[in-house]
């Protein structure tokens, strides 16, 4: 079985030596015919499991129904890896010094940093997740569709530890919180 990075064409920027253009975020900057050609693959995988504002009751579990078992899915906020760089820039988070081959240890560790001043910042457990997504590579996972009564936040703590998160990643106000497909399922 292939990788999703064998379904489309990897190709980087190339200076006038014929060496890869350094990118901050992704090691080597990319084409944008392979730009282009990431977001057809990802645009292909989130088809039917669009982000969604309100979870429909079918998609919802109930303890006292353990025998359903929908797929999880993750209630949060979504953001880049634009948004993890430019905080761990404007916090002046040192990260580890890795070759641009190795950018994924960066951003890794840029989000480990940023999960831990968010879990001060909010002054509770901050879970960051793969969402499935066309735009956004990672999320703030409040709860999902199988702890939902249990770990739902009364709306007023909700919207300041939102807002706190938009604050500190510099997530636009227009984002909104939204029902999105965990990549950990199948």
């Amino acid at each position: 079985m292939s990788s999703g990075y064998d379904l489309y064409f990897v190709e980087f920027e190339l200076d006038a030596h014929g060496n890869k253009v350094l990118d901050p975020i992704w090691g080597y900057k990319l084409t944008e015919r392979s730009q282009k050609a990431c977001r057809e693959y990802r645009r292909s995988i989130v088809k039917g499991r669009e982000p969604m504002r309100d979870l429909p009751i079918h998609l919802r579990t109930d303890p006292r129904l353990p025998h359903l078992k929908p797929p999880r899915l993750q209630y949060g906020l979504a953001f880049t890896n634009q948004h993890i760089m430019d905080c761990v820039a404007r916090y002046k988070i040192p990260l580890m010094d890795v070759p641009p081959e190795q950018h994924h240890i960066r951003i890794c560790d840029a989000i480990l940093k940023v999960t831990q001043l968010l879990t001060v910042a909010c002054q509770m457990l901050i879970h960051i997740t793969v969402p499935v997504d066309v735009e956004n590579g990672w999320m703030i996972g409040l709860y999902d569709n199988y702890n939902w009564w249990t770990e739902r936040l009364v709306e007023e703590e909700e919207e300041e530890v939102v807002d706190m998160i938009r604050e500190v990643l510099k997530i636009d106000s227009s984002s909104p919180l939204q029902w999105y497909y965990d990549s950990r399922q199948p």
